[in-house]
């Protein structure tokens, strides 16, 4: 039975077998349970609900054959951007929530603080979590993935490493990658680095108007700096606009993300995908059950779902704090070790795939980073960065 989307703006899934292939879709509300999960129920972030609920369930599997009880969690579908309370109306709900990507990070947390209830954010990641601790409820506000500004911390450590503390930055011009660079640039200048030229702060580059590169050119041959840093998307405009161009031979391009393609000059980016302790077994484990690699979507679906995990023992675990059975001071371990842990009434750490674990509430994880060297000839060279590691 399939659950029809178009008939409310909110529908949930009945309690969720342990396999995907047998799961049973109810239009009516269940009881709270554990857990509901909210998905997107349109537009470009509709397809991760998948991914989120295969690496969940692969959780809640395992966490089962170490004797835990079975999870009871429900899907539902929610428009994105939109206020939850709204769509949530006088429901019943469980101890945990599991907000939808993109969620309005002000309504969620006051739909935390008013309902009491903690609130997993598996796939928040961008510029709205530098401004979490200030939102009303953020306390009961949980990132379970690394904020994006880890990555420009581990291409800082990178670029230091190397020595290649001179510098030009320019930014595509959105926010949140003028915020990657405010980001780069702060933690740059603590390391010793020095922007050149006559920009305070990252140049906004058109990547449309040819004088605008022209003059970029010109002054990376003026100033010569160890590295351009360009905090933009994959495949954007500026990207392809900076490609194309001809730059001093010595000189590095620096992106915030993995370069792929071979060019002129030596490159250096950031692996997007961040790992914890737990992603070898986690990425072993799904691909067996699946039949593909996870990414960050699957191992943010895990995590959340290890978590979840930890609050279905009842030891000392109310409605009022579904957390209750998470401790991110301890050393972490194993679904089973966790189980035992919970059994006995103490809280648990888990072997985070995405994350170190150390989330707290309003303050995302660490997490270990690759920094990916690029060379003229294709040689890709890779470091580790474990940024918070205990």
């Amino acid at each position: 039975m399939t659950t029809n989307k178009s008939s409310s703006p909110l529908q949930v899934a009945g309690v969720l077998a342990a396999l995907l292939a047998s799961q049973s879709l109810v239009a009516s509300w269940p009881l709270p349970g554990n857990a509901l999960m909210l998905l997107p129920s349109e537009g470009a972030v509709a397809g991760l609900g998948d991914g989120i609920r295969r690496g969940f369930s692969l959780a809640q599997e395992q966490s089962e054959l170490c004797g835990a009880p079975k999870t009871q969690w429900s899907v539902g579908w929610i428009k994105p951007g939109s206020d939850p309370s709204s769509q949530l109306g006088n429901r019943r709900l469980p101890p945990l929530l599991l907000a939808p990507p993109a969620t309005p990070l002000v309504e969620t947390g006051l739909l935390a603080q008013l309902e009491k209830r903690q609130v997993l954010l598996p796939l928040q990641r961008g510029a709205s979590l530098q401004q979490l601790a200030s939102r009303g409820g953020s306390d009961q506000l949980w990132p379970v993935t690394p904020a994006r500004s880890l990555e420009i911390d581990a291409l800082v450590k990178a670029m230091v490493q190397a020595n290649l503390r001179s510098f030009l930055l320019i930014s595509d011009g959105s926010a949140d990658q003028q915020l990657l660079a405010d980001r780069f640039l702060e933690t740059m200048r603590l390391q010793g680095g020095v922007l050149l030229g006559t920009d305070l702060q990252a140049r906004r580059v058109n990547a449309r108007d040819a004088e605008e590169l022209k003059q970029l050119v010109s002054d990376a041959e003026w100033f010569s700096p160890a590295a351009l840093v360009v905090m933009s998307p994959r495949n954007s405009e500026l990207m392809l606009g900076v490609m194309a161009q001809t730059w001093p031979e010595q000189m590095r391009l620096v992106w915030n993300f993995a370069p792929k393609t071979t060019s002129k000059q030596v490159q250096i980016g950031v692996e997007e995908t961040s790992r914890g302790p737990g992603w070898g077994s986690f990425e072993k484990d799904f691909k067996k059950r699946f039949g593909y690699k996870p990414g960050t979507v699957e191992a943010a679906g895990f995590d959340a779902g290890q978590l979840v995990a930890l609050s279905v023992l009842p030891a000392k675990i109310t409605t009022l704090n579904g957390m209750a059975g998470f401790n991110p001071g301890l050393n972490p371990a194993s679904i089973c070790a966790n189980v035992k842990i919970r059994k006995e009434g103490a809280p648990a750490k888990p072997l985070g795939a995405i994350s170190n674990m150390d989330m707290k509430a309003a303050t995302p994880p660490t997490a270990q980073l690759d920094v990916i060297q690029l060379e003229v000839n294709g040689v890709q060279l890779r470091k580790s960065f474990n940024l918070g590691a205990n």
